[in-house]
């Protein structure tokens, strides 16, 4: 059975409401899904649906947006950066570092380092030296610290609101067909193209994104395809934080011994708020992004992972409250954590700096 929902004009103060919260469910199951589906599976009117979802990402209220998947990019490297300030740093500077294309990520957070940021490189000597000659030189910098991410298991295009029944979630779950992209299959530049497009609108038109990437439309729907099923590119339908259930974000720095990586990984994937987790050759080789409901909650989750990986030697060494996010995934956020601009990723790999 369908739920069925009626419309209400403007976003309530308050926040989203039932349908709103149920169309970005039905776009994170399948961001690119056409308006028809998208409302067969709400039981609404395409038209309700694609003019709901024009007010939500008009608002910057909620975005889809593409990029490749950072433990799949070969051809650059990435890390998760503290950066200390010494508690202060100029809104301006803070601004534009977030409008760097390096800076795929950037915190204000609570904890050992002023600032969060996880950056792309085009190479190990790259990453050296963007951080120690473009972020380092900053005014107010004082130091930074990196941790190389060497995978990325579980990401935010994977975390779903609990809005839509099983049916509906079947419904509009994609069928990428068999189209494939062999497991050791370079990136090619197209893909990069291909993720620079929808990394400013994830749900371009097919015509357009050919237009933006210089192929025919049958060629960018079949690399398109490919890249889906082969996992290699990432689409996430995105609300902003303060409006769902989990306004609270905290960051925790944890050990495990590298034996137990993979099975501390299974068993973080049952955390409701788990929006990613890098594993990292550092001094932390776990680093987890989890949503809560409340500050009280930011010690009970860390209660609650000491208990479940008990056995395979976590330690949580250190935790962090975001303050403030400045860019997430290649998204410029307000104070109020809504989209104001883009600055895709992958644009055409990491350059020297």
């Amino acid at each position: 059975m369908t739920m069925q929902y009626s419309e209400t004009h403007g976003v309530p103060s308050a926040g989203p409401d039932e349908l709103d919260l149920a169309l970005v469910h039905a776009l994170q199951i399948n961001t690119r899904a056409p308006w028809s589906l998208v409302g067969r599976a709400l039981g609404i009117d395409p038209v309700t649906a694609a003019r709901r979802w024009d007010r939500l990402s008009r608002t910057g209220a909620a975005w889809v947006d593409g990029y490749l998947a950072l433990d799949r990019d070969e051809g650059s490297v990435y890390a998760q950066v503290e950066i200390d300030t010494g508690g202060h740093l100029p809104e301006d500077v803070l601004t534009s570092l977030a409008a760097d294309r390096r800076m795929l990520s950037l915190k204000q957070t609570s904890g050992g380092r002023d600032l969060l940021a996880i950056v792309g490189a085009s190479s190990f000597d790259d990453l050296a030296r963007y951080t120690g000659e473009r972020v380092s030189r900053l005014p107010g910098v004082r130091g930074t610290r990196i941790h190389v991410i060497t995978a990325v298991p579980v990401e935010g295009a994977q975390w779903r609101l609990r809005s839509l029944t099983p049916a509906q979630r079947a419904l509009l779950r994609p069928d990428h067909g068999d189209a494939t992209a062999a497991p050791d299959e370079p990136v090619r530049p197209l893909d990069r193209r291909i993720a620079h497009a929808l990394g400013s609108d994830g749900r371009m038109p097919m015509t357009e994104l050919a237009r933006a990437t210089g192929v025919s439309a049958p060629t960018v729907r079949r690399r398109l395809r490919a890249l889906l099923s082969g996992g290699r590119l990432s689409l996430r339908c995105t609300l902003a934080r303060p409006l769902t259930e989990f306004p609270v974000s905290a960051v925790y720095f944890g050990a495990v011994p590298a034996e137990n990586l993979d099975a501390a990984v299974q068993a973080l994937r049952t955390l409701p708020g788990l929006r990613m987790c890098s594993i990292t050759a550092g001094t932390h080789n776990l680093i987890l992004d989890i949503w809560v409901r409340s500050l009280t909650e930011v010690h009970t989750t860390e209660a609650l992972l000491n208990s479940r990986l008990a056995q395979l030697g976590l330690r949580i060494t250190e935790r962090a409250v975001v303050l403030r996010t400045l860019k997430h995934a290649g998204r410029l956020l307000d104070r109020r954590g809504h989209s104001v601009g883009a600055v895709p990723l992958n644009s055409a790999g990491p350059q020297a700096t």
